[in-house]
């Protein structure tokens, strides 16, 4: 046996950095309809509503990611992009959009995954969410993984997230509206 491999086997779950699992993300094709399936019907409270420019396009679209609290405080999120497909073509099962999102302890954290994927050649994507990194790869199966930091939140983040998550999922539906409306006149 090899030396690192004997070293490896000696690790526990404590030596990990990987905390816990931080949100489940799956794709969905209308932000609007997923909300009333999850809120209304399950209900399981929007708990944040976060558009962004896409980290993966160069064209300036966008997508948003709404996440869905589950009573042990974890979260169920979604994400829908405008430009990577149109909703009729819809594949809720391609690899793309299966997401684990891994919690890490702090962004020190999520910079030392980076240099060990970087020094393995894997390539990944880091992103700067303002309050906490987050890092982007694929694994070789092609499921998506994400490692974010968590950073505690405070009450008054958390009641202002809450407060405006209906407001920025209206924003999104406009925002999305447009988008497409602007994309069919350029067919």
């Amino acid at each position: 046996m090899r030396q690192d491999n004997a070293a490896a086997t000696e690790m526990t779950a404590t030596d990990s950095s990987v905390r816990h699992i931080h949100h489940h993300a799956y794709a969905c094709w209308d932000s609007e309809e997923t909300r009333h399936f999850y809120e209304d019907i399950l209900g399981m409270p929007l708990v944040a509503t976060i558009v962004l420019e896409d980290p993966l396009r160069t064209d300036g679209s966008m997508y948003c990611h709404t996440f869905f609290e589950i009573a042990d405080g974890s979260v169920l999120a979604f994400f829908e992009h405008t430009s990577l497909f149109h909703p009729k073509d819809f594949a809720a099962r391609s690899g793309f959009h299966l997401q684990v999102a891994l919690e890490v302890a702090g962004n020190a954290a999520v910079r030392q995954f980076k240099r060990k994927l970087d020094s393995a050649g894997v390539a990944n994507v880091l992103m700067d969410r303002g309050a906490s990194l987050s890092l982007r790869v694929n694994d070789p199966n092609g499921l998506l993984l994400k490692f974010t930091a968590s950073i505690p939140t405070s009450l008054e983040r958390e009641r202002t997230s809450r407060a405006s998550a209906h407001s920025d999922l209206r924003q999104w539906l406009y925002y999305r509206q447009n988008w497409w409306r602007n994309a069919a006149g350029m067919e």
